[in-house]
């Protein structure tokens, strides 16, 4: 329910007009606003106008949430930040005093008075509100004195004037308890009589608790203000002074307090009214804004700021820092243009380009300049741009940096290095640095790594594992095991290989030290780069040269060793038959006499099988022989080839003539073209060994079968089986296995059969458990008739 204020209150406020309220345009900034209510005397709040017409206003509660907001005051247009709503009244509407106040009672703010067209005429501040109530409500309090001291002239009063007083006083408490200010009425002494809820709700204590504490010199911790306080009452004055209080909680407030006497009809003082006004946001915001002006001024880099709105971009804001690096006094042209910041908005508009303006959150500009005496200057610019509410750029704000003698160091390092990379270029081996961590990424490597990898230097650079995932997979061990042998060891050399640009492995020699601090902390890791391809070549030829020629030594030698004792059996049999005949054919029968000539026929074939085995294998090796297919049933060749082998056994009576065979095959013919001589190579070698090297009564299984245009041989014995030792080299000519024993054999049977599978483009497979038998495995392309 608003207030309805008596008739009493029917004085004209036109006296309390003030013509000239602080004013200030839309394009004020906030700074210069809160620089102008700082004044002195201090403004409460100032109106915002524009042609004569208030837009807003603006007061110190609003300043202190734009200070928390962390804006940039200088840069700020008051229109941001100001309020709207304002109450306006018209002249001609203010003699009606009553309904006035009735209006304005719950306002903090100042009511503004305009004019028919809506034009200012003048404000009523706050203060002279409050102050027309107190002088209203002391005249009540005189005039209630008066009755008291009348009390039966007021009773022959009309009972309707009395209830009117008492409604007007009613009324008029219930202003001061609209009140925002805290309003308390003491005696002399200081024990209150009444205290609106502000006070109470400022202070935190009712009335009877205050005077049990000893009233309103409790609240005043300094003692020689409320004596000045007192003498100033005493003599009917009033009597202002900001002061600083506690309340109940323990917080420390400031306050504005007015302190004005009370009279009674004879004008003796009876007492005394206070209004405490809290400015302790006030303060802060005040304390806040001077320590962020301190903190700019102090600042060791320059700080400008200019507004980007204007056509002239004008400086609005220059620190001393500033105008130091500057070599000239920037401060007495604030607000007009300057050659710096039309340098800096040419290279702002540089990096507009390439983005939207609403991404350009930070950059950094480097500027040259020259002082009045001639000597070169550099500035670094870290320039932020500051945007309004609409997310359009008003101002940047330029932290400046001399940095003449980083450059000037950056100059010497630019001589300096170009010095290395002339002498880096004139040689062949490539300069390297890289950290110490897990990863060793290259820092640093010279510009001639692209003749010896086709990488660019940046290519490296850009990616810290770049180097270790070019290494070869082979040889990344090895290379991380070496290098860490710097942390212990002086330097440390390796060769590994190194994935070319082209694709190709390249082979890398890398020398590596560790370089130290004074204290003996690493710091990084330096070398030297070179290729060694070539040389590595060389030496791989070499290595197979050397080995070639010890192979062909090593066959050399057991060819000798196997002929020797090959052909010195047979020989001896030829020499001792020999020489039987001739000694005593006449004594012997022709019975006796066959038995010898066919051991000299026995030997002869088995040197001449030897010698047609060692020759077959020497065509082999020098690619003579080539593969002529012919037609074949593979069913057939295998039925005869194991008949022949049996016929053989018994016709020549050789042991292990009860051998068993077992041919597998689910084809009643398998038809292709095939060389036969080749094949009987195989299979009579295989055969032969399968014989040789099994026990008697044991059974040899040929398996023969066709799938996907290949044909599928396998021969399993159940003889004495193949160490594991010797089945990598099972195929070596003249390589006889540990477990044979006494057994005869050349060595060259499996080298044989490898060499005519290779000439037919086949594929043979061993596996072999020892003491359990041997199978061989072999398929066979099945060649076209064309």
């Amino acid at each position: 329910m608003p207030t309805a204020f008596p008739a009493f209150s029917s004085l004209p406020l036109e006296n309390l007009i003030d013509y000239a309220p602080a004013i200030v345009g839309v394009e004020t900034t906030v700074w210069d606003v809160i620089a102008l209510m700082d004044g002195q005397p201090p403004i409460g709040s100032v109106l915002v106008v524009e042609n004569w017409r208030v837009v807003g206003v603006f007061s110190w509660q609003d300043a202190l949430k734009v200070v928390k907001s962390q804006i940039n005051l200088k840069k700020s247009k008051i229109t941001e930040f100001m309020r709207t709503s304002v109450i306006k009244i018209k002249y001609s509407q203010i003699q009606d005093t009553a309904s006035i106040l009735n209006i304005i009672a719950d306002t903090k703010d100042a009511v503004l008075i305009e004019d028919e067209k809506g034009l200012l005429v003048g404000s009523i501040a706050r203060e002279a509100i409050n102050a027309f109530l107190l002088e209203n409500y002391q005249s009540e309090i005189t005039r209630t004195k008066k009755i008291n001291y009348t009390e039966q002239e007021i009773r022959r009063t009309e009972e309707t004037d009395n209830n009117q007083n008492i409604e007007s006083l009613i009324y008029f408490r219930q202003a001061l308890e609209n009140s925002s200010e805290g309003i308390v009425i003491t005696d002399i002494a200081g024990h209150t009589i009444y205290q609106n809820s502000s006070f109470l709700q400022i202070f935190g204590y009712a009335a009877e608790e205050l005077n049990a504490l000893g009233g309103l010199p409790f609240l005043w911790k300094n003692e020689c203000q409320y004596e000045e306080l007192l003498a100033n009452i005493e003599q009917g004055k009033s009597w202002r002074h900001e002061l600083e209080m506690t309340n109940r909680k323990g917080d420390i407030l400031h306050f504005d307090v007015r302190n004005d006497a009370i009279k009674d009809v004879t004008g003796e003082i009876i007492g005394m009214i206070g209004i405490y006004t809290n400015i302790t946001e006030t303060l802060k915001t005040q304390q806040a804004l001077q320590l962020k002006n301190t903190g700019f001024n102090a600042s060791q880099n320059g700080i400008m700021i200019f507004d980007v709105r204007l056509a002239s971009k004008p400086i609005v804001f220059a620190n001393p820092e500033f105008e130091r690096i500057c070599d000239e006094s920037i401060s007495q042209g604030l607000g007009f243009k300057n050659s710096f910041v039309d340098n800096i908005i040419f290279e702002i508009n540089k990096l507009l380009k390439s983005c939207h303006y609403s991404y350009l959150k930070y950059s950094d500009i480097i500027l040259r300049n020259y002082c009045k005496d001639g000597r070169e200057l550099w500035y670094q610019f870290s320039v932020s741009p500051i945007f309004n509410r609409d997310r359009k750029i008003t101002h940047y704000i330029c932290i400046q940096t001399d940095i003449t003698k980083h450059k000037q160091t950056e100059m010497s390092l630019l001589i300096t290095q170009e010095k290395l990379q002339h002498m880096l270029f004139s040689s062949t081996g490539v300069i390297y640095s890289s950290e110490i961590y897990e990863d060793y990424a290259v820092t640093f490597i010279s510009d001639n790594i692209v003749d010896i990898t086709g990488y660019q230097s940046e290519d490296i650079l850009c990616d810290s594992n770049f180097w270790l995932s070019h290494i070869h997979p082979e040889d990344i061990q090895l290379y991380l095991t070496e290098l860490t042998k710097v942390f212990t060891e002086k330097k440390v050399s390796i060769e590994y290989r190194f994935l070319h640009e082209n694709g190709n492995y390249i082979w890398i020699y890398e020398q590596s030290k560790l370089i130290k601090d004074n204290a003996g902390n690493p710091l990084e890791i330096i070398g030297y780069r070179i290729e060694i391809t070539e040389r590595k070549n060389l030496e791989q030829d070499l290595q197979q040269t050397l080995e070639k020629e010890k192979e062909v030594n090593e066959l050399k030698s057991r060819f000798i060793s196997m002929a020797s004792h090959e052909f010195r059996t047979p020989l001896s049999t030829i020499l001792s038959s020999s020489e039987l005949l001739e000694n005593y054919h006449h004594k012997w029968d022709d019975e006796k006499k066959l038995k010898h000539f066919h051991r000299i026929n026995k030997a002869v074939q088995h040197m001449n099988s030897l010698l047609h085995d060692v020759l077959f294998l020497s065509k082999v090796e020098a690619d003579k022989v080539d593969s002529n297919p012919q037609e074949l049933d593979l069913v057939e060749f295998s039925s005869q080839l194991i008949e022949d082998v049996q016929i053989n056994q018994k016709a020549n009576k050789v042991d292990k003539a009860d051998i068993k065979f077992d041919f597998i095959t689910s084809h009643a013919q398998l038809i292709g073209y095939f060389d036969e001589k080749l094949l009987a190579h195989i299979f009579n070698n295989l055969i032969s060994n399968a014989i040789k090297y099994s026990k008697s009564g044991t059974t040899i299984t040929l398996t023969l079968d066709a799938q996907d245009s290949q044909i599928l041989f396998e021969i399993q014995d159940e003889g004495i089986g193949i160490p594991p030792e010797d089945l990598p080299s099972l195929f070596d000519s003249f390589h006889r296995c540990n477990n044979v024993g006494n057994i005869p054999g050349t060595g060259l049977g499996l080298s044989i059969v490898k060499k005519c599978v290779d000439v037919l483009q086949g594929d043979i497979k061993v596996s072999s458990e020892v003491g359990v038998g041997t199978k061989f495995s072999i398929k066979l392309p099945v060649v076209n008739h064309s």
